[in-house]
């Protein structure tokens, strides 16, 4: 990893001389290892202050962050901090803050006790017992001008077999490291869940009011530069940057040889006290972070020791207690980075105890806490439960280090690869977007590469000049020179530029040099995703790295005070065309719905639409969900009756700004069946395989084109055959047959069918169909016979029936055997000597028999021919 460039907070700065400065160094171009007045403000003078990651850092795949780099960069600032009065304003909520702070609306909190001198002579001796309070001293009245005796802070003797604890480290709590570069990051693995929705919608706030958290860290060597500004109504949060923790939970006030620690110094400073003033009469919270990194072995021992016990998590939660509380703060930040490896239930746990300790003093008091891009092994459910963090700090930054290659930005909004898009995306999935903060970086990255090329190759080294991160307002002259690009994947500017580098073993080389930070676009790019995804906000890393100049503020009004980007629509979706509210459980209703992201209400109307003219409004509403989803029932207000035809439903969805996203529907209402005949031909078959009478037709037709669904049903009700058709008419031809392919026995049958409009409204219509297999044969003894001579006509019956048998000549009846006669079940037969009715001899030629049966089921005929010769 790189350092950042050197901006002392312990030497006062002139913005004007720093630029002219600069200039001269640009002039130059040129780098002599080893020479630091030499160096332009892009690079450190010989190499990063960078470490490999040691430990579970190392085993996780873990790159050092940006916040353990600036503090490694910064340990070793002398700052004279004076000490500061009592900060005698306190928190009131803005009007317009409606994010829940410890599960309750905003609160007032009270001004602080003590003064910076008083916080400074605390005494740091641990105690033979835990407290059952946190020490807070008592608060000063206006009667008195003495100084109240202050009392010590506590801390609990350690859980019999912990750790002893460690040494505390000079300054802060970070060990000593190597100038070495770092290898690239490895992501650590997330697993993406279904939150079952969101929590803690934004309400409505005031105009020209933030509409979003934006919280920003402020660290210890910004706090007296002289070019700091902070324009409070656009931000929040400011979390000052901050305090190390003990491995034995005591907050890092002292150095190892008494002394004072530089972020003990800035947090009780005078300047401090104006900030924490002037951040509370604008209605803008101010934090403690108290940082823990295990970015190699010593600090995750520190970590370990810290969590894996509840003395020593109870210890920590109440001094960060009394330090927020007597200096008047609003709540905390932990900074722990990378969280130690199977600790996330300890992490968990310290969470909720700062929470319980806060709430002995007050509700409303804030805690987040700071994750990487990749989630890793923090608990962020647990830790963010009732009872836990009101928000995660995701620090959407150091996506590439000084070992990437390609080049490219630090904190890609989209690109081949991890990028912000899929940090947002991994987190929402598993919790709330109300309490995610996404992170943005008032810093970039320059890196010396082959070509001038956007993404080119990273050549950083000793031999080319080291890779460095580059704050903003160091950036802008390297613009101002060279002239700035901007990459629109990765939402970034950038510029190339050729810069001469010296060392004593490479002698000196020009090589390219290029340059990726967010400017105001960028930022703006990442914003618009924070609105998009609806988060709780932005966060900063960090005040102070953009000086005085003015867009970056504009670029947070522009997105959070005067938002004018609507959500989101990434699709819509209607379960029909059509709603038909007749009762019949079919389309009685009709969903419209979209999806969409950036917003916290949505509404909608519905109104007839009459000759394409819209009408009077008939239903309307507007619902704080993030579902968007209507469903009507095809009524009015209070299940008014409304006539049939179209209607418009329009939906709306809208942010915290009452930006709107409108989509429409057109549903016709149809309450009315059509109309459907049907027929079966014949509506009696006997089928048994002799091609005569063994099929019907079963036909239909509709008004409209329509799906229709025929059924045949025996006379027990069960469905013996079924098919289904789409259009204005169809048949189906029957043969007898179940649907399995078997002959069906004799019987009466019913042949409905199912006809359903695209409104759903069905219409069913029931015909007769009959099988009747009674009359089985019907035979001659000879198919040709001589004239005068007999013949027998033979035929069966499957059951009982009355028969008629009769002989004809084409249409003509020549002779009648008999007429409804009564007849068994049986085979009979009758002989016909060739004569008529009245006995007389027929002339040659073709005959037929014929006969009817009647049985209970229906009537049916059989008929057979004989020739006479």
């Amino acid at each position: 990893m790189s350092s950042v460039p050197t901006r002392s907070g312990h030497h006062p700065r002139n913005p004007v001389l720093r630029v002219l400065a600069f200039s001269v160094l640009l002039g130059a171009q040129t780098v002599w290892a080893g020479a630091a007045s030499a160096a332009p403000a892009d690079t450190a003078p010989v190499a990063d202050i960078t470490a490999e990651p040691e430990g579970d850092a190392a085993a996780a795949g873990l790159t050092p962050t940006i916040h353990w780099e600036d503090v490694q960069k910064h340990a070793d600032d002398k700052i004279d901090f004076t000490p500061g009065e009592r900060a005698s304003v306190g928190f009131k909520p803005r009007s317009g803050d409606r994010w829940k702070v410890g599960g309750v609306e905003p609160q007032a909190l009270p001004a602080g006790r003590l003064t910076g001198r008083q916080m400074r002579d605390l005494q740091v001796t641990p105690p033979a017992k835990a407290p059952a309070e946190p020490d807070i001293a008592p608060a000063p009245t206006e009667e008195s001008t003495a100084e109240p005796t202050p009392a010590a802070v506590p801390s609990p003797t350690t859980d019999p077999g912990a750790s002893p604890a460690a040494p505390i480290d000079p300054a802060v709590d970070q060990p000593v490291v190597d100038p070495s570069d770092v290898s690239p990051a490895v992501g650590a693995s997330w697993s993406g869940g279904t939150v079952a929705g969101d929590v803690d919608l934004q309400a409505r706030v005031d105009p020209g009011a933030l509409r979003r958290e934006v919280f920003g860290f402020l660290p210890y060597w910004e706090v007296n530069a002289s070019d700091l500004s902070i324009q409070y109504d656009k931000i929040s949060t400011i979390a000052y940057f901050g305090v190390g923790a003990n491995g034995d939970g005591t907050l890092q006030k002292l150095n190892s040889n008494g002394t004072l620690t530089t972020g003990w110094g800035g947090w009780t400073s005078s300047k401090m006290t104006s900030i924490i003033n002037e951040a509370h009469g604008t209605g803008t919270r101010v934090v403690l972070t108290i940082q823990s990194f295990a970015w190699n072995t010593s600090g995750t021992n520190r970590q370990k020791q810290l969590l894996g016990s509840s003395t020593n998590r109870l210890r920590l939660a109440r001094e960060i207690v009394a330090a927020v509380r007597n200096r008047g703060a609003d709540g905390v930040n932990l900074d722990f980075e990378p969280l130690a490896s199977g600790y996330g239930p300890q992490f968990t746990a310290l969470v909720r105890t700062v929470r319980a300790e806060l709430d002995k003093v007050a509700k409303g008091y804030q805690i987040t806490f700071d994750t990487l891009g990749f989630i890793g092994n923090y608990p962020i459910e647990d830790a963010t439960a009732p009872g836990g963090a009101d928000a995660i700090f995701v620090m959407g930054y150091d996506y590439r280090t000084s070992a990437h290659s390609p080049v490219g930005s630090i904190a890609p909004l989209s690109r081949t690869g991890y990028d912000i898009n899929e940090t947002v995306a991994a987190y929402t999935a598993r919790v709330p977007a109300s309490k995610i903060i996404l992170g943005v970086p008032y810093y970039g990255r320059a890196w010396s590469t082959d070509t001038a090329q956007l993404n080119a190759k990273n050549i950083s080294g000793v031999q080319y000049g080291a890779s460095s991160t580059v704050l903003y307002t160091s950036a802008l002259p390297i613009f101002a020179s060279h002239g700035k690009n901007y990459e629109t994947k990765e939402q970034v500017a950038w510029t190339a530029y050729r810069r001469e580098n010296c060392t004593q073993t490479y002698g000196c080389v020009t090589p390219w040099r290029q340059l990726y930070i967010d400017d105001a676009r960028g930022l703006g790019a990442k914003y618009a995703l924070v609105n998009q995804y609806n988060l709780r906000g932005a966060g900063i890393w960090a005040l102070g790295y953009d000086g005085t100049r003015p867009e970056l503020w504009q670029a947070i009004e522009d997105h959070f005070v005067t938002d004018t980007v609507p959500p989101t629509v990434s699709s819509t979706a209607a379960t029909s065309a059509y709603v038909s509210p007749n009762g019949d459980g079919r389309s009685d209703t009709v969903t419209v719905s979209m999806a969409v992201t950036g917003h916290i209400r949505f509404g909608y109307e519905i109104a007839p639409v009459v000759a394409g003219v819209l009408g009077a409004r008939i239903r309307s509403g507007t619902v704080e969900n993030k579902t968007v989803k209507v469903v009507w029932d095809g009524q009015a207000h209070g299940g008014g009756h409304v006539p049939d035809g179209r209607y418009r439903i329009t939906i709306w969805a809208g942010d915290v700004s009452d930006n709107r996203t409108t989509r429409t529907f057109d549903i016709i209402r149809d309450t009315a069946p059509m109309a459907v005949t049907t027929s079966a031909t014949p509506w009696v078959i006997t089928p048994n395989g002799d091609g005569r009478g063994d099929t019907t037709v079963l036909a239909w037709s509709s008004a409209e084109s329509a799906l229709s669904s025929g059924r045949i049903y025996n006379a027990a009700n069960a469905v013996v055959r079924s098919w289904s058709r789409t259009g204005t008419a169809g048949s189906f031809t029957w043969n007898g047959r179940n649907t399995a392919g078997s002959w069906l026995p004799s019987g009466r049958y019913r042949y409905r069918i199912f006809t359903d409009d695209k409104a759903g409204n069905r219409t069913v219509v029931d015909r007769p169909v009959v099988i009747d297999k009674t009359l089985a044969s019907l035979t001659w003894s000879s198919s040709r016979v001589r004239r005068g001579t007999t013949v027998t006509a033979t035929y069966r019956l499957r059951g009982a029936a009355r028969v008629t048998l009769a002989i004809y000549k084409g249409t003509t009846e020549v002779r009648r055997a008999y007429t409804e006669r009564s007849v068994a079940a049986g085979t009979y037969s009758w002989n016909w000597n060739g004569r008529d009715q009245n006995g007389v001899l027929l002339p040659r030629g073709s005959y037929k028999a014929v006969i009817t049966a009647t049985s209970s089921l229906a009537t049916t005929k059989l008929s057979r021919s004989v020739t006479v010769e």
